[in-house]
């Protein structure tokens, strides 16, 4: 056999067959050409692989997070942060601020956009209905607060996050900007801070 320098050889002469074996293969022939049966390394299949790093990311420790509820005010034109606590979700606000704590910086961040609210023009010109140029005066006067408030918030959030930092307290305020015109409302957050707290005071 052309084998045999690489298998180990034995033979039965009762029962006329020749048996080949080596580590990985073994086969049994009772012609005069031998079978080689390959028995490849088992993989473990993708299913697995996936549902282990599945079971790695529902066993990770989810980040708290604390959801701020908006409501409306001026007439539906403006929106304010409920400060209550009851009201957060949750509102048991994991704990990561006291009751005490939540009221007074949801509270601090409505004053500071206080200003960018609409105004007594504001309701005059959207009074006037069908007539088109009081009412693009209003439309440009509005766009203008939504900037303003916009980045009245952001600086609002950088200041508690800095003072935060200052207090060594893991905790950061987040302002979750729709990702485009149209699309989720933008909301606001206080969160588990991971790590170096990255928000940016706006200029």
């Amino acid at each position: 056999q052309q084998q045999e320098h690489t298998q180990h050889l034995q033979y039965s002469p009762s029962r006329g067959e020749t048996t080949y074996i080596n580590a990985s293969t073994v086969a049994i022939s009772t012609s005069g050409t031998p079978t080689i049966v390959g028995l490849g390394k088992i993989e473990p299949s993708a299913a697995a692989n996936n549902a282990n790093n599945n079971n790695y990311s529902n066993n990770k420790p989810k980040r708290k997070v604390i959801f701020v509820p908006t409501y409306s005010c001026n007439g539906g034109l403006d929106t304010k942060f409920n400060p209550h606590p009851r009201y957060a979700r949750p509102s048991s606000l994991h704990n990561l601020l006291t009751p005490e704590d939540y009221e007074v910086a949801i509270q601090t961040l409505n004053d500071k956009i206080k200003r960018s609210r609409a105004k007594k023009l504001d309701y005059v010109l959207l009074g006037t209905g069908p007539l088109l140029v009081p009412l693009a005066l209003w439309g440009a006067r509005h766009g203008r607060q939504v900037k303003q408030r916009r980045k009245l918030i952001e600086e609002g959030v950088w200041e508690f996050n800095e003072r935060m930092q200052m207090e060594g307290k893991n905790v950061k305020m987040e302002w979750n900007r729709s990702k485009y015109t149209g699309g989720a409302e933008s909301y606001l957050t206080i969160e588990e801070a991971e790590g170096e707290q990255s928000g940016k005071k706006v200029d």
